[in-house]
């Protein structure tokens, strides 16, 4: 299997070893070899969580740069709704989308309409379809890429509809292709992004041949200069209206929050996430529709690449959604003409990330798997992390994969040590 791209890096002259980013990575992906983190990328599903636990600043994102804005003719940016909620409750998104144009953007594009209008196709969907459930959002590629990896059988509860940015980028393309008069290809469509899991998405992308987005710029890494240009600016006049329906996306609730169906349910951070998981493949929560799941612990606006602190966020996004006040929705005529068109829906099936087996065979596997049982008795199960990997169980196994040694257990090695020692001991005694 060829080695995929991530948008996680780890910078060998910050990382210390410390092992707090492989006690947190969800799917065991990290582990330290010679003090040093190295990032397993069969297993990574680039949920941030390491940059978010590390304290040495040497976990970082692999972003798009300037060079990728120079190959196109034309730059737009598509904004994460998150970034509304980064400079306080009294910016408004138009003062926010007008900045974007003064830091190397031809025009930008507001995605919060897109997301009303899925508000409206998921509503469509799951009154005519029938099972399983519930459905799972596919709004977060990191919950996605955890289901392809460590929960296969849920697969076909995830909602088999687009995310609002790779179907606003497809529109916007087409459409400023007409207006410009410029070739698609010529046409670089960047988000703002407030985590490492969409940058991913973009290079990766589930449910789509090629994503419609051609990079991702980090929200802090855009910050600094949109706070100077929205403070010199004042107020914006002529932009058009924001859905505060679609910008109540910007945190975890928000999805649900423009549906009709009430039969939902928001599922937040990483250990709740695999609670629910773990009772859904056991039966339970079949009277759930939906599930709106977010790998991070508030939805975006705690995404790690954001600035303001999530509460605050969430304080801000609120009070602009209050003043933007009643608004004419997006029409339910028109969200299920277009479901009926097949305008919102994946383009690939999403198929599950198989993981190395244990063995070449079934007899094989169940061998190794006795093995690692044996091994893990001669560990003290106190999953301090000394060794390099997150738990005794996961040193365990990766004894037996042959990729550390039962040493590395620094009490192993003690005892190994006095039991050098007093052979020793007896020999000179003799």
């Amino acid at each position: 299997m060829n080695e995929p791209e991530h948008a996680i890096l780890i910078d060998p002259e910050r990382c210390v070893g410390c092992v707090d980013c492989c006690k947190v990575c969800p799917t065991l992906a990290i582990r330290v070899r010679h003090d040093l983190a190295v990032v397993d990328p069969e297993l990574c599903i680039d949920c941030g969580a390491c940059l978010r636990a590390c304290r040495y600043d040497a976990v970082r994102a692999q972003t798009s740069s300037q060079s990728d804005l120079k190959k196109f003719k034309y730059r737009v940016a598509l904004p994460s709704l998150t970034l509304h909620g980064q400079f306080g409750r009294d910016v408004d998104p138009p003062q926010v989308l007008a900045a974007l144009t003064k830091i190397g953007f031809d025009s930008t594009y507001d995605i919060s309409w897109m997301c009303e209008m899925l508000a409206g196709a998921t509503d469509a969907y799951l009154s005519e379809a029938r099972g399983p459930w519930p459905k799972i959002s596919v709004t977060c590629p990191a919950i996605v890429r955890l289901i392809q990896m460590r929960y296969p059988d849920l697969i076909p509860h995830l909602l088999p509809i687009e995310t609002p940015r790779e179907l606003a980028a497809k529109v916007i393309r087409r459409k400023l292709s007409v207006e410009k008069g410029l070739a698609a290809e010529d046409i670089g469509l960047f988000f703002i992004t407030p985590c490492t899991a969409i940058m991913n998405s973009i290079v990766r992308p589930i449910g789509l041949e090629e994503s419609y987005l051609d990079g991702a710029f980090g929200i802090n890494e855009v910050y600094g200069r949109l706070l100077m240009i929205i403070k010199g600016q004042g107020p914006v006049k002529d932009r058009a209206p924001v859905s505060y329906r679609g910008l109540l996306w910007a945190m975890a609730g928000g999805e649900i929050a423009g549906m009709r169906s009430r039969n939902t349910m928001t599922v937040k951070g990483v250990r709740d996430v695999q609670y629910v998981f773990d009772h859904i493949e056991a039966g339970k929560f079949q009277k759930v529709d939906f599930i709106e799941a977010w790998i991070c612990p508030d939805g975006c606006v705690s995404g790690q690449l954001t600035i303001e602190g999530r509460y605050a966020a969430q304080r801000s996004i609120q009070e602009i959604v209050k003043r933007l006040g009643d608004q004419e929705q997006v029409k339910e005529e028109k969200v299920r003409s277009l479901l009926r068109g097949h305008f919102f829906d994946l383009e690939c099936r999403i198929d599950a990330r198989p993981l190395r087996s244990l063995g070449r065979n079934l007899e094989e596997s169940i061998a190794r798997r006795r093995e690692i049982d044996e091994t893990r008795k001669k560990l003290p199960m106190k999953d301090c992390g000394a060794c390099g990997a997150p738990s005794c169980a996961v040193h365990a196994e990766d004894v037996v994969r042959g990729e550390s040694d039962l040493a590395g257990c620094v009490f192993v090695a003690i005892d190994q040590l006095r039991e050098q020692l007093a052979g020793r001991k007896d020999g000179c005694d003799e």
